[in-house]
């Protein structure tokens, strides 16, 4: 399965044994029926029957490249592999190695549309501390169960709150993770990835992961949901971090 943002929908498309699904959600997270849905395959256009809401398939030869055209907004075009091996295994592995860690600091690039996002660096360290801060906007401190707030950089932090404490690190993508696949292998900063794809259908939520073929430390990470357009970086494992009370 692969994903991709519309606007502020988002576009699944499953590639089947001669056929393809697309599913799509409208900006409140809702399965969009009623539109007007075709794949453009191998320069064939397959109009797209309705499978149920949100839902959409047509009888289809394999193909590299894939365009799922929606009838508004622009077509979104996904390539698939050839060859897709399962992932279950990888991602499993992914996820313990994502709960061992002692700490972890990644970017997070998160909107809801193409013109409305937020730049977030985190900062987490287990069991239970994390902050983080909002590229000029708001910044968190959480310590078990006291959580500390301000809304803007240098401004004054909030007394300290009553929170449930977290427990982190944990893996962006939950404790569900189906129809894992290899899309195909890259390297980033000079490590060997596998690139990854999967979905949360209790979400529901789409993710690609660069996964290190050697630690099986998650490197990068995409996630399509409704309204939820977000991208990691995942730029320091293990490294003391001293997240403690603000001043």
């Amino acid at each position: 399965m692969l994903a991709a943002e519309s606007g502020s929908r988002a576009v699944a498309l499953a590639v089947g044994r001669a056929k393809l699904t697309a599913t799509v959600l409208a900006a409140d997270g809702s399965p969009e029926p009623g539109l007007k849905v075709s794949f453009r395959a191998d320069g064939r256009t397959l109009e797209a029957h309705p499978c149920g809401d949100g839902c959409y398939t047509a009888a289809a030869p394999r193909a590299n490249r894939v365009e799922v055209q929606t009838g508004e907004g622009r077509p979104v075009e996904f390539r698939v592999p050839a060859h897709a091996r399962p992932a279950e295994a990888i991602v499993r592995r992914a996820g313990r190695v994502f709960r061992g860690l002692n700490s972890l600091v990644y970017t997070e690039s998160l909107h809801s549309t193409p013109k409305v996002g937020l730049l977030t660096t985190w900062k987490m360290q287990a069991p239970d501390r994390f902050s983080f801060q909002i590229k000029g906007g708001a910044s968190a401190v959480a310590i078990g169960d006291r959580r500390w707030d301000r809304s803007k950089p240098g401004g004054s932090w909030s007394p300290p709150q009553q929170t449930t404490p977290s427990e982190v690190p944990q893996p962006t993508w939950g404790s569900v993770a189906e129809n894992a696949h290899v899309l195909g292998t890259t390297r980033i900063a000079g490590r060997p990835v596998w690139i990854v794809s999967f979905v949360n259908p209790s979400v529901p939520a789409w993710f690609t992961a660069w996964i290190d073929r050697e630690n099986y430390r998650t490197l990068q990470m995409r996630m399509t949901a409704a309204s939820h357009f977000m991208f990691h970086r995942y730029l320091e494992f293990n490294r003391p971090l001293g997240i403690s009370p603000p001043r």
